[in-house]
This record gives C-alpha cells, sequence and structure tokens, in this order.
C-alpha cells in the first residue's frame, strides 16, 4: 500500500467544502503517480489522521473519485487506483481566440433558456441604450452525458439571425462566430476568475454545492470597437485545464 507524502493544507481559506478539497488533491496524487495505478491507496482512517479530519469526510472525497472511475473499492481488501484521468477527458480553458473557438465545439450543447434581452447586465459591457438588440442564451455544454460547461451569452440579434437564429442556440456560439467570414472580429478580451458554484450552477453541471468552477468571461468586438458578444461561462473545477506557454523576456 502506497504512503502520500503530507502536505500542508489550510481547509479554511478555501470556501469549498473539505471533501472537495480532498478529491482534488487525491486526483492529483493520482495524476502525478503518488498513487499509482493497481496500487492500493491508504485506508480511510489512515487518510482522516493524515488530514486531521473525520473519516466520513474522506469517504466523501473517496466516492467522487469512484464516480469518476478512477478508484474503486472492494470489501475486505481496500480502494485502489483503476486508471488515471485522461487528458481527453479534460475541458481546455481557451487562452487564445483559435483556444476559444474550438473549446467547447466537440460537446453536445443544450439551449435551456432563449429571449431576446431586457437588459445587458453588470458585468457585461452593454448598456441600456442598447439592450434591446442583444439576445440572451443559455446553453449547457456536455461530454456524452456529464456537464461540463454553463455558459450565458449575449449576442446581437442581427448576428443572431445571421447565424441561423434559433438554430443556433444548440450549437457552440464562439466556433459559429469564428466560422463565419462576414462577421469581422476585430478585438476579443478575456478575464479567467475562480470561485465556487452557487445552488443554481451546482444543479447544472451535478457537483456538489460550493464546489471549485473556473469562471470564464469573454468581450467580443468587431469594428469600431462595437460590441458583437458577451459570454460568462462557468467550468467545472474537476474537468478543466489551463495551458499557456512560459514567455521569456
Amino acid at each position: 500500500m502506497t504512503e502520500s507524502v503530507n502536505p500542508v493544507l489550510d481547509f479554511g481559506h478555501n470556501r469549498a467544502p473539505i471533501y472537495i478539497q480532498l478529491s482534488t488533491l487525491f486526483r492529483r496524487f493520482i495524476v502525478s503517480g503518488q498513487w499509482a495505478v493497481a496500487q492500493q491507496i491508504p485506508t480511510h482512517e489512515s487518510l482522516a489522521a493524515q488530514f486531521e479530519v473525520n473519516p466520513a469526510t474522506i469517504r466523501k472525497a473517496i466516492e467522487i473519485l469512484e464516480q469518476e472511475g478512477l478508484v474503486a473499492s472492494y470489501r475486505r481488501r481496500g480502494t485502489f487506483v483503476k486508471a488515471k484521468p485522461s487528458p481527453a477527458d479534460w475541458i481546455a480553458v481557451p487562452t487564445d481566440w483559435t483556444m476559444a473557438a474550438t473549446a467547447l465545439a466537440g460537446l453536445n450543447v443544450l439551449c435551456l433558456v432563449s429571449h431576446q434581452a431586457r437588459n445587458v447586465p453588470a458585468p457585461f459591457h452593454g448598456d441600456s441604450a442598447e439592450s434591446h438588440s442583444f439576445h440572451y442564451t443559455r446553453r449547457l455544454y456536455a461530454r456524452e452525458k456529464l456537464p461540463a460547461v454553463v455558459e450565458d451569452s449575449y449576442l446581437k440579434t442581427d448576428l443572431r439571425r445571421q447565424l441561423g437564429g434559433a438554430r443556433s442556440d444548440g450549437r457552440a456560439l464562439l466556433t459559429l462566430l469564428a466560422s463565419d467570414p462576414e462577421i469581422a472580429i476585430e478585438r476579443a478580451d478575456e478575464s479567467i476568475l475562480f470561485g465556487i458554484a452557487d445552488r443554481e450552477i451546482s444543479a447544472l453541471l451535478a457537483v456538489p454545492l460550493n464546489s471549485p468552477v473556473a469562471i470564464v468571461h469573454q468581450t467580443i468586438r468587431g469594428l469600431s470597437d462595437a460590441l458583437l458578444c458577451e459570454v460568462k461561462a462557468y467550468y467545472r473545477g474537476d474537468l478543466l485545464r489551463i495551458s499557456e506557454p512560459i514567455r521569456f523576456a
């Protein structure tokens, strides 16, 4: 049975539940090989003592890994690592326009809400004078049946018509924008924040309340700096990956 190096953790500095934090840490143990495939992991009691938590908390963390197919528990034998997370199972948070246009293209898309926007709320950049010309859509992106991303978008109404109207609501938005040669995109800005899922987002992503999420806010502008589209997307923290080359001066 493998023993894990005892990392220094301060659960109080993260608003996510302790079992979510532990499941993330244990997943990292598997990725790094500290918990090797086919090897037994420490017992719940041993891990509880190591991290100074209740064994029930460890059990909930391990159950998440079981649901992901990474570990398996056997009566009287213990819990063993079954597999490492596959890079193909991760969702890449875009760090350039090419990635933004393709990041969600391979996922299943379900339109949850679609209607003309009464306003484009803060922190989006629309104002009351132009809000009537935007269409609001909420999409849920999933890999097979696993929810991965919730996306709220405000798209210029005339662009939505150009992209196919209601038919566009069931497709990846930025992929559509990038694929239309008649749409001149002059600028795209993005910010990435890390937070926790509230009741609404946790229900849509099928994750526990307060689970970690990445919140990606994108602003797409056209000619004369005209606002074309605003997107706010919530990525599941256990599926996302951010990769950006380290630049040298």
